[in-house]
Protein backbone atom coordinates (compact mmCIF):
# COMPACT_ATOMS: atom_id res chain seq x y z
CA UNK A 1 0.00 0.00 0.00
CA UNK A 2 2.58 2.41 1.25
CA UNK A 3 4.56 1.89 -2.07
CA UNK A 4 1.38 2.26 -4.30
CA UNK A 5 1.12 5.59 -2.19
CA UNK A 6 4.91 6.61 -3.49
CA UNK A 7 4.28 5.53 -6.81
CA UNK A 8 1.63 7.70 -7.46
CA UNK A 9 3.30 11.18 -5.58
CA UNK A 10 6.24 10.37 -7.90
CA UNK A 11 4.29 10.41 -10.83
CA UNK A 12 2.08 13.03 -9.91
CA UNK A 13 5.17 15.49 -9.53
CA UNK A 14 6.70 13.84 -12.93
CA UNK A 15 3.46 15.15 -14.67
CA UNK A 16 3.40 18.34 -12.94
CA UNK A 17 7.05 18.86 -13.65
CA UNK A 18 6.51 18.21 -17.35
CA UNK A 19 3.62 20.73 -17.17
CA UNK A 20 5.56 23.21 -15.26
CA UNK A 21 8.56 23.20 -17.77
CA UNK A 22 6.13 23.58 -20.45
CA UNK A 23 4.29 26.37 -18.98
CA UNK A 24 7.17 27.95 -18.88
CA UNK A 25 8.25 27.68 -22.37
CA UNK A 26 5.55 29.31 -23.02
CA UNK A 27 5.94 32.27 -21.26
CA UNK A 28 9.94 32.98 -21.80
CA UNK A 29 10.51 30.83 -25.01
CA UNK A 30 13.24 29.45 -23.01
CA UNK A 31 13.89 25.67 -21.69
CA UNK A 32 13.47 25.43 -17.92
CA UNK A 33 16.59 24.76 -15.75
CA UNK A 34 15.89 23.69 -12.43
CA UNK A 35 19.30 22.25 -11.90
CA UNK A 36 20.86 25.99 -12.30
CA UNK A 37 18.29 28.38 -12.06
CA UNK A 38 18.90 31.94 -12.41
CA UNK A 39 15.84 33.98 -12.70
CA UNK A 40 13.28 34.17 -10.44
CA UNK A 41 10.75 32.11 -12.55
CA UNK A 42 12.84 29.50 -12.46
CA UNK A 43 14.03 29.46 -8.53
CA UNK A 44 10.24 29.88 -7.92
CA UNK A 45 9.72 26.96 -9.94
CA UNK A 46 12.39 25.41 -8.03
CA UNK A 47 11.02 26.46 -4.87
CA UNK A 48 7.64 24.90 -5.67
CA UNK A 49 9.66 21.68 -6.49
CA UNK A 50 12.05 21.85 -3.55
CA UNK A 51 10.84 23.88 -0.42
CA UNK A 52 7.65 22.41 1.11
CA UNK A 53 7.89 23.46 4.97
CA UNK A 54 4.52 22.87 6.85
CA UNK A 55 4.34 26.95 7.54
CA UNK A 56 4.34 27.47 3.42
CA UNK A 57 0.95 25.43 3.76
CA UNK A 58 -0.36 26.96 6.49
CA UNK A 59 0.25 30.45 5.44
CA UNK A 60 -0.93 29.94 1.65
CA UNK A 61 -4.17 28.68 3.70
CA UNK A 62 -6.67 31.44 3.33
CA UNK A 63 -8.26 30.03 6.77
CA UNK A 64 -5.38 29.27 8.97
CA UNK A 65 -3.29 32.04 7.96
CA UNK A 66 -5.50 33.95 10.14
CA UNK A 67 -3.46 32.68 13.29
CA UNK A 68 -0.06 33.39 11.49
CA UNK A 69 -1.57 37.31 11.42
CA UNK A 70 -2.66 36.68 15.25
CA UNK A 71 0.31 35.71 15.95
CA UNK A 72 2.68 38.39 14.34
CA UNK A 73 0.39 41.21 16.48
CA UNK A 74 -1.52 42.24 13.27
CA UNK A 75 -5.15 41.01 14.27
CA UNK A 76 -6.82 44.46 13.69
CA UNK A 77 -6.17 43.92 9.87
CA UNK A 78 -8.07 41.00 9.59
CA UNK A 79 -11.85 41.33 7.75
CA UNK A 80 -13.64 39.80 10.23
CA UNK A 81 -14.98 35.90 9.61
CA UNK A 82 -18.58 34.95 9.56
CA UNK A 83 -17.76 31.66 9.80
CA UNK A 84 -16.64 28.54 8.25
CA UNK A 85 -17.74 25.27 6.71
CA UNK A 86 -16.95 22.00 5.05
CA UNK A 87 -19.89 21.39 3.07
CA UNK A 88 -22.09 24.38 1.45
CA UNK A 89 -25.17 22.62 2.32
CA UNK A 90 -24.58 23.80 6.07
CA UNK A 91 -24.80 27.52 5.15
CA UNK A 92 -27.26 29.01 7.09
CA UNK A 93 -27.81 31.72 3.98
CA UNK A 94 -30.26 33.79 6.60
CA UNK A 95 -27.73 34.28 9.34
CA UNK A 96 -25.66 35.99 6.99
CA UNK A 97 -25.82 39.71 6.61
CA UNK A 98 -26.87 41.42 3.51
CA UNK A 99 -23.43 41.64 1.96
CA UNK A 100 -20.41 39.30 2.47
CA UNK A 101 -17.74 37.50 1.01
CA UNK A 102 -17.81 33.47 0.22
CA UNK A 103 -14.52 31.97 -0.73
CA UNK A 104 -12.30 28.63 -0.34
CA UNK A 105 -9.34 28.61 1.16
CA UNK A 106 -7.23 26.39 -0.88
CA UNK A 107 -6.72 28.04 -4.20
CA UNK A 108 -7.22 30.76 -6.62
CA UNK A 109 -10.18 32.32 -8.13
CA UNK A 110 -12.40 30.35 -6.12
CA UNK A 111 -14.36 33.39 -4.34
CA UNK A 112 -18.03 35.06 -4.55
CA UNK A 113 -18.71 38.48 -3.79
CA UNK A 114 -21.93 39.05 -2.32
CA UNK A 115 -23.87 42.82 -2.62
CA UNK A 116 -26.97 42.28 -2.21
CA UNK A 117 -28.21 38.76 -0.31
CA UNK A 118 -31.63 39.43 -1.64
CA UNK A 119 -30.44 38.78 -5.59
CA UNK A 120 -28.49 35.68 -5.07
CA UNK A 121 -29.23 32.27 -6.20
CA UNK A 122 -28.58 30.33 -3.01
CA UNK A 123 -28.98 27.15 -5.04
CA UNK A 124 -26.29 27.80 -7.78
CA UNK A 125 -24.04 29.13 -5.35
CA UNK A 126 -24.23 26.05 -3.31
CA UNK A 127 -22.98 23.90 -6.35
CA UNK A 128 -20.54 26.15 -7.15
CA UNK A 129 -18.82 26.56 -3.89
CA UNK A 130 -18.72 22.27 -3.27
CA UNK A 131 -17.46 21.97 -7.43
CA UNK A 132 -14.42 24.29 -5.67
CA UNK A 133 -14.18 21.95 -2.36
CA UNK A 134 -13.71 18.83 -4.26
CA UNK A 135 -10.77 20.33 -6.42
CA UNK A 136 -7.16 19.64 -5.44
CA UNK A 137 -5.76 23.16 -6.90
CA UNK A 138 -2.40 21.61 -6.78
CA UNK A 139 -3.50 19.34 -10.21
CA UNK A 140 -4.56 22.93 -11.41
CA UNK A 141 -1.41 24.10 -12.22
CA UNK A 142 1.15 22.32 -9.94
CA UNK A 143 1.63 24.09 -7.18
CA UNK A 144 2.56 21.48 -4.77
CA UNK A 145 1.56 23.50 -1.49
CA UNK A 146 -2.12 23.75 -2.35
CA UNK A 147 -2.66 19.59 -1.85
CA UNK A 148 -1.35 19.89 1.65
CA UNK A 149 -4.06 22.91 3.00
CA UNK A 150 -7.57 20.86 4.72
CA UNK A 151 -9.94 22.75 2.44
CA UNK A 152 -12.99 24.84 4.10
CA UNK A 153 -15.32 27.61 3.03
CA UNK A 154 -15.36 31.09 4.75
CA UNK A 155 -17.27 33.97 5.14
CA UNK A 156 -15.84 37.15 5.63
CA UNK A 157 -17.62 40.58 5.98
CA UNK A 158 -17.64 42.43 2.47
CA UNK A 159 -14.81 45.23 2.72
CA UNK A 160 -16.59 48.79 3.81
CA UNK A 161 -16.13 50.19 0.27
CA UNK A 162 -19.24 51.73 -1.80
CA UNK A 163 -19.39 52.20 -5.41
CA UNK A 164 -17.66 55.60 -5.69
CA UNK A 165 -14.44 54.08 -3.92
CA UNK A 166 -12.34 51.83 -5.71
CA UNK A 167 -10.42 48.58 -3.89
CA UNK A 168 -6.92 48.76 -4.55
CA UNK A 169 -4.71 46.01 -3.98
CA UNK A 170 -1.33 46.35 -2.37
CA UNK A 171 0.83 43.32 -3.51
CA UNK A 172 4.19 43.72 -1.82
CA UNK A 173 7.12 41.48 -3.20
CA UNK A 174 9.38 40.62 0.03
CA UNK A 175 12.61 38.44 -0.40
CA UNK A 176 13.67 37.90 2.41
CA UNK A 177 11.58 39.86 4.64
CA UNK A 178 12.67 43.00 1.86
CA UNK A 179 10.15 44.47 0.38
CA UNK A 180 11.55 45.30 -3.01
CA UNK A 181 8.82 46.77 -5.29
CA UNK A 182 4.46 47.17 -4.87
CA UNK A 183 2.15 46.05 -7.39
CA UNK A 184 -0.72 47.92 -7.31
CA UNK A 185 -4.00 46.49 -9.10
CA UNK A 186 -6.77 48.60 -9.39
CA UNK A 187 -10.16 48.25 -11.16
CA UNK A 188 -10.49 44.50 -11.77
CA UNK A 189 -13.14 42.66 -13.53
CA UNK A 190 -14.52 40.16 -11.66
CA UNK A 191 -15.13 38.51 -14.61
CA UNK A 192 -11.46 37.31 -15.82
CA UNK A 193 -9.88 38.19 -12.66
CA UNK A 194 -7.52 40.41 -14.30
CA UNK A 195 -7.03 44.10 -12.90
CA UNK A 196 -5.30 46.79 -14.50
CA UNK A 197 -1.96 47.40 -12.47
CA UNK A 198 0.82 49.27 -11.88
CA UNK A 199 4.48 49.04 -10.22
CA UNK A 200 5.73 51.42 -7.02
CA UNK A 201 8.73 51.41 -5.15
CA UNK A 202 8.79 50.65 -1.57
CA UNK A 203 9.37 54.75 -1.26
CA UNK A 204 6.43 55.24 -4.08
CA UNK A 205 8.56 55.97 -7.19
CA UNK A 206 6.86 54.39 -10.32
CA UNK A 207 8.74 51.64 -11.73
CA UNK A 208 8.42 50.30 -15.48
CA UNK A 209 8.65 46.85 -14.66
CA UNK A 210 5.68 45.59 -17.03
CA UNK A 211 5.95 44.47 -20.40
CA UNK A 212 4.53 47.30 -22.78
CA UNK A 213 1.14 44.99 -23.67
CA UNK A 214 -0.14 45.08 -20.20
CA UNK A 215 -2.74 47.09 -18.24
CA UNK A 216 -0.14 49.96 -16.85
CA UNK A 217 -2.52 52.91 -18.21
CA UNK A 218 -0.58 55.43 -16.47
CA UNK A 219 -2.94 56.53 -13.64
CA UNK A 220 -1.74 58.11 -10.76
CA UNK A 221 -2.01 57.26 -7.26
CA UNK A 222 -1.04 59.47 -4.27
CA UNK A 223 1.25 57.78 -1.97
CA UNK A 224 -1.09 56.55 1.00
CA UNK A 225 -0.72 58.18 4.34
CA UNK A 226 0.25 55.04 6.21
CA UNK A 227 2.17 53.31 3.50
CA UNK A 228 5.21 52.90 5.63
CA UNK A 229 2.99 50.91 7.98
CA UNK A 230 1.87 48.68 5.32
CA UNK A 231 5.83 48.27 4.33
CA UNK A 232 6.67 47.57 7.65
CA UNK A 233 4.04 45.13 7.98
CA UNK A 234 5.21 43.27 4.70
CA UNK A 235 8.90 42.86 5.96
CA UNK A 236 7.43 41.63 9.28
CA UNK A 237 5.24 38.89 7.35
CA UNK A 238 8.22 37.91 5.31
CA UNK A 239 11.07 37.53 7.05
CA UNK A 240 10.62 33.68 7.67
CA UNK A 241 10.79 33.37 3.94
CA UNK A 242 12.94 33.26 0.76
CA UNK A 243 10.39 34.85 -1.06
CA UNK A 244 6.35 35.70 -0.39
CA UNK A 245 4.33 38.43 -1.98
CA UNK A 246 2.14 40.11 0.78
CA UNK A 247 -1.22 41.21 -0.07
CA UNK A 248 -2.90 44.23 1.49
CA UNK A 249 -5.77 46.37 0.88
CA UNK A 250 -5.65 50.11 2.47
CA UNK A 251 -9.40 51.20 2.38
CA UNK A 252 -10.50 54.93 3.93
CA UNK A 253 -7.32 55.12 5.92
CA UNK A 254 -7.09 51.34 7.34
CA UNK A 255 -4.79 48.94 6.61
CA UNK A 256 -6.20 44.94 5.93
CA UNK A 257 -4.73 41.87 5.36
CA UNK A 258 -5.63 39.89 1.68
CA UNK A 259 -3.39 37.21 1.90
CA UNK A 260 0.16 35.58 1.11
CA UNK A 261 1.17 34.19 -2.18
CA UNK A 262 3.65 32.22 -2.78
CA UNK A 263 3.67 31.51 -6.62
CA UNK A 264 2.21 34.19 -8.20
CA UNK A 265 1.01 33.14 -11.51
CA UNK A 266 1.80 29.85 -10.88
CA UNK A 267 5.48 30.56 -10.35
CA UNK A 268 5.82 32.51 -13.54
CA UNK A 269 5.51 36.10 -13.16
CA UNK A 270 7.63 36.63 -16.41
CA UNK A 271 4.92 36.56 -17.92
CA UNK A 272 3.67 39.97 -17.26
CA UNK A 273 7.40 41.77 -16.35
CA UNK A 274 9.86 43.05 -18.34
CA UNK A 275 12.59 40.38 -18.51
CA UNK A 276 15.20 42.70 -16.76
CA UNK A 277 12.73 42.19 -13.30
CA UNK A 278 12.82 38.28 -13.82
CA UNK A 279 16.82 38.76 -13.93
CA UNK A 280 17.10 41.25 -11.16
CA UNK A 281 14.31 39.58 -8.97
CA UNK A 282 16.31 36.44 -9.52
CA UNK A 283 19.52 37.74 -7.79
CA UNK A 284 17.55 38.67 -5.25
CA UNK A 285 16.41 35.15 -4.28
CA UNK A 286 19.11 33.13 -3.05
CA UNK A 287 18.71 29.43 -3.03
CA UNK A 288 22.23 28.62 -1.48
CA UNK A 289 20.44 29.74 2.04
CA UNK A 290 17.76 27.51 1.81
CA UNK A 291 17.39 23.88 3.76
CA UNK A 292 14.59 21.27 1.93
CA UNK A 293 13.50 19.59 4.80
CA UNK A 294 10.21 19.85 5.56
Amino acid sequence: MFERYINALKFRLYRGDKLNAHRFYMATNKKLDLENPKTWSEKLLWLNKYWQPKIKALCADKYKVRDFIIEKGYSETLVPLLGYWKDARDIDFSKLPKRFVLKCNHGCRMNILVEDKSKLDIKSTIKTLNKWMNIDYSKVTPEYHYHYIDRYIICEEFLPVDHSFEIVDFKIHCFNGVPKWIGLCYERDYTTGHPKEMIMSPEWDRLMYLKSDYPDDGKHMDKPEKLEAMVEMACNLSKDFPYVRVDLYYIKGNIYFGELTFTPSGCLPAGGYIEEVDIKAGEYLNLNTIKCDN
